[in-house]
């Protein structure tokens, strides 16, 4: 790991510090016991990430993972002059520590929220924190190495150099370029000029057919990607519709992405999900798009809740509303037995 120098902590509202130091120290005791050589050096970790960012980290729901959310200034002081703001906007990261790290396995970080500051995060910023450990410009993965402080500090540069390029080119539509404009700051919109929004298109999407059942409704989106700035890009689109983000679970996805990368390795899986607030539905899609062998694919199911629990019956929805999108966007092979589209 990186030398390690002090940092500010950025605490969201919602977060009781006493509770989540209180279950992280839980966590990190409960590994610390281990033998395994593996299982001590992610205790190591965790601790120091607790000691580093006090009071910023909140354990998340898992299944086999250990997953957190992480509150950071969007840059520490060096980067305050460049970017001509005093206190750096607060940036959500979500990591995943997979079985097997750091033996064999690397994490993987996403940004979480749909702003930073008071600009909107682009498919091109969500997609290059994603790709973080799997990357040249990003951090190197060294099997055995922990590396999650080095991934955040890598993900405040990225951040940083984002929030800046965007707040030099507002001043320069509001006409701020007239001299007054530090020499720092335009040094730092020429430099940061690659970094422009992505252009790409839009991938197309599928949805589904509602399905119904005591007033709550169900609906599946489909679509074919490419890689995980395709993700953000949808997710974003879907939100821009006042109906859906006023869903209870707007964006249940999965996704899953397949790399030929040649060589001994042959072909990469890259996967992921996001429950969305309905605990496991977005780990159920993720092994719905494993169990159907479906390669460079997203599912993102839509759900509003009519006032009634459904009890397991929810997942039976979001799972057939998952399917049904699939099927009409033409991405499984033979066509899938309707569920009960009405109850």
């Amino acid at each position: 790991m990186a030398s390690i120098p002090p940092s500010r902590a950025h605490t969201p509202d919602a977060i009781d510090a006493d509770l989540e130091a209180a279950k992280l120290e839980s966590l990190i005791d409960s590994l610390s016991v281990s033998d395994d050589t593996n299982t001590a050096a992610l205790a190591d970790e965790l601790g120091a990430l607790h000691s580093i960012y006090p009071g910023t980290l909140r354990l998340l729901e898992s299944d086999g993972r250990i997953r957190f959310e992480i509150a950071l200034p969007a840059w520490e002081g060096s980067l305050t002059g460049a970017v001509g703001e005093d206190e750096p906007p607060t940036l959500r990261v979500l990591v995943t520590l997979r079985p097997g790290y750091p033996a064999s396995v690397a994490p993987q970080l996403q940004l979480l929220g749909l702003y930073l500051g008071s600009y909107p995060i682009d498919a091109g910023l969500f997609g290059d924190v994603t790709r973080t450990y799997i990357t040249s410009a990003g951090v190197p993965f060294t099997p055995g190495d922990v590396c999650v402080f080095d991934g955040l500090v890598y993900v405040q540069g990225l951040a940083g150099a984002w929030y800046a390029e965007r707040l030099a080119s507002a001043e320069a539509h509001a006409g701020g370029d007239d001299g007054t404009q530090s020499q720092q700051q335009r040094a730092a919109a020429a430099a940061l000029a690659a970094l422009a929004l992505d252009t790409r298109p839009l991938p197309n999407i599928t949805s589904s057919e509602p399905i119904t059942d005591r007033k709550s409704a169900f609906v599946g989106h489909a679509a074919r990607i490419l890689d995980e700035r395709d993700v953000a890009a949808v997710v974003q689109h879907l939100l821009q519709d006042r109906k859906i983000a006023r869903a209870a679970h707007p964006t249940i996805y999965a996704y899953r992405i397949v790399r030929d990368v040649g060589g001994v390795a042959g072909k990469v899986v890259e996967a992921d999900y996001d429950d969305d607030g309905e605990t496991q539905a977005g780990s159920r899609l993720k092994h719905l798009l494993e169990i159907l062998e479906l390669d460079n694919v997203l599912v993102v199911v839509t759900r509003w809740f009519g006032g009634i629990h459904l009890g397991p019956d929810r997942f039976k929805h979001i799972n057939q509303a998952a399917r049904d999108a699939l099927e009409a966007a033409k991405l499984l092979d033979e066509p899938v037995a309707k569920g009960r589209r009405k109850k």
